[in-house]
């Protein structure tokens, strides 16, 4: 296991560490075709078979399991909420001790079926369960599934030195913590094809990313509808995914970093503004150095040692992030799938820990930008205020035009 995942492990012994994401689709399907499918994609990819187990030196390893993924089947009419379904997982921690990480939801409306998949976030990021999504719809389809070799962590892609064994009598056993119980509340919105491409191109035109425009939003959206967040030091956190840097697979693993841009006095500028200092506070985050500076950030404190109690009061401090937008980007993939059609996915939606944080995840997919909003304490009506600021930002620059 790489330090990324070690981390991950860590953190999830103080709070729950796992993430969803949700696929809408048209058309439906047996649930025997869903199960049958399920089982291929698992079986392609080694991590979607395993558990975590510690060894005498208190590191973490994986081990085989041969258990199939659980999917939970739910009958509804048209109008039900989806996100209740995610809201209802999200508050179920996994037993990483006995495995597999991922459990699958199947939403079955009349004419639509959302598939929902949670996975924990020590062996997977966004990128992966998106990818899982692609491979089970592969796999309905009738197509087969070529298997994968078990995934590598980034450090082992890098070169760099294993955990090494350390035997130390005098340090003290580890006490877990009592988990409180949570109950995340998930919201989500889908701007039309012609606001998203509205966005492409003015975010293009202003020297930003899309990305940018969604931080600038969310961060002016935040500061308006939360009082005590108005004038105050915002940190905004941004994981970035390193398979591009390290010429990586779609391989089922972790293979992100996390970056925070901190927002202090811009109230006064434009959205632009905000977008392009988005983008610049992440210049440089997306090469294989990136990553490994990263990743000895948390070889440091959680490698070579046996003290699991002091890098878990070290990670109780961690990730204290106001704001994260965690962005998929535009589907890499076909959504056409024989019978069924991938109209949109949402996610990644995940909770940050500390309770008062809003977590925006967002993918483009059909040319139309999904987001959602994940939270203890959710600001209400945050992700339309994010539509209306995006949407005007290019609608003045439109009527300048006229």
């Amino acid at each position: 296991m790489g330090a990324f995942e070690k981390t991950f492990w860590l953190l999830d012994q103080v709070d729950s560490k796992d993430f969803a994401l949700a696929g809408v689709i048209e058309g439906r399907e047996s649930v025997e075709a869903w199960r049958q499918a399920i089982d291929m994609a698992q079986h392609r990819h080694p991590n979607l078979s395993v558990r975590i187990t510690t060894d005498e030196f208190n590191r973490p390893l994986l081990e085989q399991v041969d258990l199939p993924i659980p999917l939970r089947i739910v009958d509804v009419e048209e109008d039900h909420r989806w996100e209740q379904e995610v809201e209802t997982e999200l508050a179920i921690r996994f037993n990483t001790e006995k495995g597999p990480l991922v459990r699958a939801v199947l939403v079955q409306k009349p004419n639509t079926t959302i598939l929902i998949l949670v996975a924990n976030h020590t062996l997977a990021d966004g990128t992966s369960v998106n990818y899982l999504i692609r491979d089970i719809l592969i796999a309905l389809s009738g197509l087969a599934l070529d298997m994968m070799e078990l995934q590598r962590s980034n450090d082992e892609t890098l070169g760099l030195p294993e955990d090494q064994a350390v035997e130390d009598s005098e340090i003290p056993g580890y006490t877990p913590i009592q988990l409180k119980a949570v109950a995340p509340k998930v919201s989500s919105i889908r701007f039309t094809s012609e606001e998203s491409n509205n966005i492409i191109g003015r975010a293009r035109e202003e020297q930003t990313t899309v990305h940018g425009a969604i931080c600038a939003a969310v961060l002016i959206a935040c500061r308006r509808m939360r009082a005590q967040w108005s004038d105050k030091k915002i940190e905004l956190i941004s994981p970035i995914c390193s398979r591009g840097a390290l010429k990586s697979d779609d391989n089922f693993g972790l293979n992100i970093t996390t970056h925070p841009v901190y927002f202090e006095g811009e109230e006064n500028l434009s959205f632009w503004d905000i977008a392009r200092m988005a983008k610049a506070g992440l210049a440089g985050t997306e090469t294989a150095e990136h990553v490994k500076n990263y990743i000895q950030f948390f070889r440091d404190f959680t490698f070579n040692s046996a003290d699991l109690q002091k890098m878990v009061d070290i990670l109780k401090e961690a990730f204290n992030q106001e704001i994260m937008v965690t962005n998929l980007g535009k589907l890499k993939y076909s959504t056409d799938f024989g019978n069924l059609k991938l109209q949109a996915v949402y996610g990644p939606m995940v909770r940050s820990g500390k309770g008062m944080e809003q977590t925006v995840g967002a993918v483009s997919s059909n040319g139309c930008l999904c987001l959602t909003n994940t939270s203890d304490n959710p600001i209400e009506g945050l992700l339309e205020a994010v539509r209306k600021i995006m949407v005007e930002a290019c609608e003045a620059h439109l009527g300048m035009e006229v």
